[in-house]
């Protein structure tokens, strides 16, 4: 995405256009009518008892409060004005709430009938209709798009498609008539007619089509349940079914065969709950006969958050990741609940875990895949499973060792190897994180605020992306290189009940000629209170500069050899040792929010060879 991502065109003989006998089995299979993944507003028996529920009534609550305050400042100006800013940060403010007062009028409607909302609904379209483009000005930076120069749909751009599009699906005759043909025209303009022109001439395609991360099952997906809820032809419908079906493999892709999703927890929600919806509509359209879950791997895939949490409600934060991020809580339990799946043995949630309650409702279709497609959607359940001491995601290198469970202390770590060329990559081979009694001390700092410059050419000029702001070595005052060749060796790994050991060769992250050997060692003990050590071991053909690092939102406190780390609830001691040289510490804070502390573990002088050693445990 950003800088790195073009529009292509294909070399002559190949075609993205759905073969013609796909589309005609799926017109077979597929209901005659227009449909969709939520019932029409006229299904009573659907909708009403969702009126005396709470759910119903947070939503006719929510509705009223948002009906009462105009629209937001999402317009030419808004747009203009973080273009030739260059700033986001308005633009992703207005953008949510309006997608969020679609939802949340639609589902209000719906549910109580009473046409309180319809008004509203039609004047919010009526000033989207007004923008010159719904591409985000950060996908258009040349005004390619606000001039009218060409239309290039872009994830807002398919977010409102499809919301306007399962509008006038739920509620129909229920809108006025100008209502739904400016639905129709909308779309049209917007995303079918120039996609499917680029489509059938191969020319210009927008590069979302075949990238390996969330925008290509976000597009698709809702590309695909707009059509299906809005076009009135059924062989068009099961044109835009079949094409999106076959390219969404794409975003199968993205992930690793045990199950990894590269782009991290956070984007494993906004890209994996797309291919659920992918999923889900083509279950309805082919009767079941369709299942983009049933194979191993995007079965493994859908399992990602539950082999990924630390400890309960911790989860890694590498890539773009923010650093309290969950798992969207009913994505993460959706095969557990869909409908019409034999169910493993499973066990209720915890008290607490609420799927309705936790929606956000910036997606109508999240909250009625909820309510209309999980066996019940106010009892869900989960696979029942034992924690496992450790998770092992061999083709990533990434590591989470977890404590026993008779220790003294919930003392867990984690350790990541690969390469620094995935998608929504951070410079960051050889990091870990330690995570004590839920607190997580020594981290990955995750995502920056975006800007302009997170997916520019500039990208890496950040310390949260770059690798200075990640517990990993400096190498002869160089940081990581960017890029997939880029990367870390597993040379050793080794795990028991007591132990978990693994060996990185980092010589191949850091542009350093002069460079021999760099190899950490992460060093894991579960039993009793627990502990960590890491050892980095380098080796130069002419003396140079080295240093490590800790990383910390808490407070870190140097004494002697010793740094404390320490928040509100937990804290921990690093006893650090080093071979070669006088070891010193020097104390700096990362220039972007959440403007963590950066401790280096630096040796005094230059080196030829040097052994550091940090031994981490609970206080």
């Amino acid at each position: 995405m950003g800088a790195y991502d073009f529009n292509f065109d294909l070399p002559a003989g190949e075609t993205f256009v759905p073969r013609p006998e796909r589309v005609r089995a799926l017109e077979a299979l597929m209901p005659k009518d227009n449909f969709a993944l939520a019932p029409r507003a006229d299904d009573r028996a659907a909708w009403a008892p969702w009126a005396d529920d709470p759910f119903g009534q947070r939503v006719l609550k929510l509705a009223r409060e948002l009906a009462a305050e105009p629209f937001p400042p999402y317009n030419n100006v808004t747009w203009l004005t973080g273009l030739e800013q260059q700033s986001v940060t308005e633009i992703n403010r207005v953008m949510p709430i309006v997608r969020k007062r679609q939802t949340v009028f639609l589902l209000a409607e719906a549910i109580f009938n009473r046409g309180e909302f319809i008004e509203v609904i039609f004047s919010d379209a009526r000033e989207l209709a007004k923008l010159n483009t719904w591409t985000h000005p950060g996908n258009d930076l040349k005004r390619l798009n606000y001039d009218g120069k060409t239309q290039e749909p872009d994830l807002g751009t398919v977010h409102f498609a499809e919301s306007l599009a399962l509008t006038d699906y739920i509620l129909g005759d229920r809108l006025p008539a100008a209502f739904r043909t400016l639905i129709r025209e909308e779309t049209n303009r917007r995303l079918f007619v120039p996609l499917r022109e680029r489509i059938e001439s191969g020319r210009d395609l927008y590069w979302w089509l075949a990238v390996k991360h969330n925008w290509n099952a976000v597009c698709l997906a809702a590309t695909a349940h707009a059509a299906t809820a809005l076009l009135p032809a059924a062989e068009e419908r099961a044109w835009w079914l079949a094409f999106a079906q076959g390219h969404v493999i794409h975003f199968r892709d993205s992930f690793t065969d045990d199950g990894l999703c590269t782009e991290g927890v956070a984007y494993w929600s906004y890209g994996f709950m797309h291919y659920i919806f992918m999923t889900e509509l083509l279950r309805v359209a082919t009767g079941g006969a369709t299942d983009l879950l049933d194979e191993p791997k995007m079965a493994r895939a859908a399992r990602f958050p539950q082999r990924a949490a630390i400890q309960p409600g911790v989860y890694p934060t590498f890539a773009d990741c923010n650093l309290d991020v969950k798992p969207v809580t009913w994505a993460r339990l959706w095969v557990d609940n869909r409908r019409g799946t034999p169910p493993l043995p499973v066990e209720p949630v915890p008290a607490g875990v609420d799927p309705l309650g936790e929606l956000g409702l910036g997606l109508a279709t999240e909250a009625v895949l909820w309510m209309f497609h999980t066996r019940d959607p106010h009892r869900p359940v989960q696979a029942a499973s034992a924690s496992a001491p450790r998770e092992w995601f061999e083709q990533s290198a990434l590591l989470i060792c977890r404590s026993a469970p008779a220790t003294t202390r919930r003392f867990a770590a984690t350790f990541l190897g690969g390469h620094n060329g995935v998608n929504h990559n951070h410079n960051d081979l050889g990091t870990f994180t330690v995570v004590l009694d839920g607190r997580t001390l020594i981290l990955d700092p995750g995502l920056e605020v975006y800007s302009y410059r997170t997916f520019s050419e500039q990208r890496y000029e950040s310390q949260l992306l770059n690798s200075y702001g990640h517990p990993v070595p400096r190498v002869a005052g160089k940081l990581q290189e960017a890029g997939p060749e880029w990367r870390a060796r597993v040379l050793t790994k080794e795990f028991s009940a007591d132990t978990d050991r693994m060996v990185l060769d980092l010589r191949s992250a850091y542009d350093v000629p002069t460079l021999r050997k760099l190899e950490r060692e992460f060093l894991y003990y579960r039993r009793g209170a627990g502990s960590l050590t890491i050892t980095d071991r380098v080796e130069f053909a002419a003396p140079a500069a080295f240093e490590s690092a800790l990383i910390t939102l808490g407070k870190a406190t140097v004494e002697g050899s010793t740094v404390r780390i320490a928040d509100e609830k937990a804290a921990v001691i690093a006893e650090v040792s080093c071979e070669g040289s006088v070891l010193e510490f020097v104390t700096d804070t990362i220039n972007q929010p959440p403007h963590p502390t950066r401790v280096a573990l630096r040796c005094a002088g230059d080196v030829r060879t040097a052994v550091i050693r940090t031994v981490i445990r609970p206080v």
